[in-house]
């Protein structure tokens, strides 16, 4: 066997039609999709995954949706994490619209109340405190590290290596590296002293490339370089998705990946793509079933030539945290 991966799937558990972007709080909120998840962990167990459900305020008060968390929590099947949508998660003292969607563009006072009550609300419903974050759109920067601190979280997962930025107000990750490491303070895109260990979502490329070709290639155009890349020489950068990546592109993303030394590979996925018609992906139970059985040829492939231990995020903390603290 191949060198030892660990494995995380991580699944930004929230509430239906989070798509449209239409900022409603919670009460106006639905969370059907939540209803898939008993028969996602019985697939997850029966490839021996242990997945992570990053869940929101509006699935952190849904009745339903707390009971069959509760049912899928017992004996360690899963974990429960934090996933913050600021514009359905109160205190609501901001302005909706697509800016204040993401939380790092709040003030700091208010990131701190919000990320407060989903904790508080988390443990008290489901009577476990969350240790592993992401930030709904990914909206994350050094302005919230402080607030993960103080509520004592241990893992993030909120940047996205290679994202650029579209609006100024949108979150950007100029990071090439895909080990975890421990956030800095001022700039969650390097290693730091905070106790927080970033995990990474693992994007990369299908295809061994020089660092310098990774720091240009977001920039190039899609329609024009990166095409003919693409075509002629099978380089892409992918993300570990299954929504919209090829078996094929997810599996040679993962030998680039574990050829490198990194030994994490991090998967992400919404939980309302389990539900037929509940995300631009997949909007019949056919396209579900395929979108299962993309994850289940990845892992059996990759179980198969490596060594592969799957853990949750915040499982992550112990086994990274003093290994790569310097490593970055």
């Amino acid at each position: 066997m191949g060198k030892t991966v660990y494995f995380l799937l991580t699944i930004d558990t929230e509430e239906d039609n989070a798509w449209n972007l239409d900022f409603k709080p919670h009460t106006e909120l639905t969370t059907e999709n939540i209803r898939y998840l008993p028969d996602f962990q019985a697939f997850c167990d029966e490839l021996g995954i242990r997945p992570t459900y990053l869940i929101d305020y509006p699935v952190a008060v849904g009745q339903e949706a707390v009971s069959i968390l509760k049912k899928l929590l017992k004996d360690g099947r899963c974990e429960v994490g934090t996933h913050l949508h600021p514009w359905c998660n109160p205190p609501y003292e901001e302005e909706r619209n697509v800016r204040n969607s993401f939380l790092n563009n709040l003030p700091p006072d208010l990131q701190q109340k919000k990320l407060s009550a989903l904790t508080r609300t988390i443990e008290e419903q489901l009577g476990v405190r969350p240790v592993s974050y992401r930030a709904g759109r990914y909206g994350f920067d050094a302005s919230t590290v402080p607030a993960l601190e103080a509520l004592g979280y241990r893992v993030d997962s909120s940047v996205v290596p290679y994202r650029r930025a579209r609006q100024p107000y949108e979150p950007a990750f100029p990071i090439t590296h895909l080990h975890p490491y421990p956030l800095d303070r001022e700039n969650v895109c390097q290693a730091g002293a905070s106790p927080i260990l970033e995990v990474p979502i693992t994007v990369g490329f299908t295809r061994n490339v020089p660092e310098w070709f990774k720091r240009v290639y977001p920039d190039l155009p899609n329609v024009g370089i990166r095409k003919i890349l693409r075509t002629a020489a099978g380089l892409d950068l992918v993300w570990l998705r299954p929504s919209y990546a090829s078996v094929e592109s997810m599996l040679q993303l993962a030998k680039t990946v574990v050829q490198s030394g990194v030994p994490v590979l991090n998967m992400m996925f919404h939980s309302s793509e389990l539900m037929p018609g509940g995300s631009p992906y997949n909007q019949s139970k056919t396209d579900v079933s395929r979108f299962l059985d993309r994850i289940r040829q990845f892992v059996l492939e990759i179980t198969a030539v490596h060594t592969v231990q799957f853990v949750t995020l915040g499982e992550t903390y112990p086994i990274f945290y003093k290994s790569f603290k310097h490593a970055i």
